[in-house]
């Protein structure tokens, strides 16, 4: 057989072919077909896919909508820019309603961008050191009946949510309302106003209490930052036309002589309560003996909760302290890793003895384990 007429028989074959030699057992071949032009179509087959219209979809100066297509393209012939993003498939979609712009970046000479412009007189790219463009999607209203219907306008969670969040101003309303009473009473017993004083004093030493209980701040600088909040409402009344020039020194002159009394007299400690202000000289000196106290009785005490209490009460004396070092000095004389016992307390005790407060502690001196409880 020569190859022509074996390749023929191979061919034919269905799988696996057997030839047989002189003197040798058969040969055995595995017929392996490939996927080649002459098995998948015809040489002359003109099936092709249509054209996926790639191309721009929005051209310059075109408004679009958040969402619209505006490049169709396989890879980035066209880079996304500002207010535009791009898909998995290289297509750019606007982010933001506003006007298409084809520009090139000056840190990215080669490329060609694409982006919405928020404005039609804005050209793109924005300058660098330049504030953005911010567009919070909002649209003046001027039917009132269309406002009154927007302003009532809620979503499901907070419809759903009405009860308990009117539940929570209430309880916020008692807690003003109780705090007030409690400085009111604090401000009869340390200073002499009249009513009128009384309320702009109840009010003002409200806020200040607040602002240092909330934001942490020293006493002195909420009465300042209350000040000036006074003061810049006024020029706001001003503004508005509610209330005259006149009027307006009258309420400012009337402020000022209620903080000449007020400053000196009374402060605000760190826990929010109004207490009897105390000169430099006695609060520095408090402070030194407090100091002293906690350095020379509770430094190497077992911090039990009755001296837990002790210190605590201490450290939070009225008008001696600001909040930041309280918290110091929580942290130095309070730890909550500090053991209830200290090592001059420990006892050892056998192993007949098992009381209930006994510690197993390893020796390694020793190479076992002993038993130990407190005095």
């Amino acid at each position: 057989m020569n190859l022509a007429g074996f390749r023929v028989a191979v061919r034919s074959a269905g799988g696996i072919l057997g030839v047989r030699t002189p003197g040798q057992g058969p040969l055995i071949f595995t017929q392996v077909r490939t996927a080649t032009k002459r098995v998948s179509g015809s040489k002359t087959n003109k099936n092709d896919s249509a054209g996926r219209r790639l191309g721009p979809k929005a051209y310059e100066g075109h408004f679009v909508k958040p969402g619209q297509i505006i490049m169709r393209q396989r890879g980035t012939k066209i880079h996304p820019g500002e207010n535009v993003d791009i898909g998995k498939d290289h297509t750019i979609f606007a982010k933001e309603p506003g006007y298409v712009k084809f520009y090139h970046d000056p840190f990215h000479p080669l490329r060609k961008y694409v982006g919405v412009s928020l404005k039609k007189e804005l050209p793109l790219p924005t300058p660098h050191f330049s504030p953005r463009v911010r567009r919070f999607g909002y649209v003046e209203l001027l039917d009132p009946q269309e406002a009154a219907k927007e302003e009532s306008h809620m979503s499901r969670k907070e419809f759903l949510q009405q009860d308990e969040l009117a539940s929570l101003k209430a309880a916020k309303e008692r807690r003003l309302e109780e705090e007030s009473k409690k400085i009111e009473q604090a401000l009869r017993s340390l200073v002499e106003l009249n009513e009128d004083e009384m309320v702009m004093a109840k009010e003002r030493m409200l806020n200040v209490a607040q602002l240092v209980t909330a934001s942490k701040v020293k006493s002195l600088d909420a009465e300042a930052h209350t000040t000036f909040d006074y003061n810049y409402s006024i020029d706001l009344a001003i503004r508005r036309g509610d209330i005259s020039e006149e009027e307006a020194d009258d309420k400012r002159s009337l402020y000022a002589t209620l903080v000449e009394k007020l400053s000196g007299n009374v402060i605000v400690d760190a826990k929010g309560n109004v207490c009897k202000a105390l000169n430099a000289e006695e609060r520095a000196r408090r402070q030194e003996s407090i100091l002293n106290e906690l350095k020379d009785k509770y430094s190497g005490v077992a911090l039990s909760p009755e001296v837990r209490k002790q210190i605590a009460s201490l450290i939070e004396s009225e008008a001696v302290f600001d909040a930041q070092k309280q918290e110091e000095l929580r942290k130095q004389f309070l730890p909550e890793s500090r053991p209830i016992w200290t090592l001059d307390s420990i006892v050892e005790i056998s192993e007949d003895q098992k009381p209930k407060n006994a510690t197993r502690v390893y020796d390694e001196a020793a190479k076992k384990v002993k038993l130990f409880t407190t005095a």
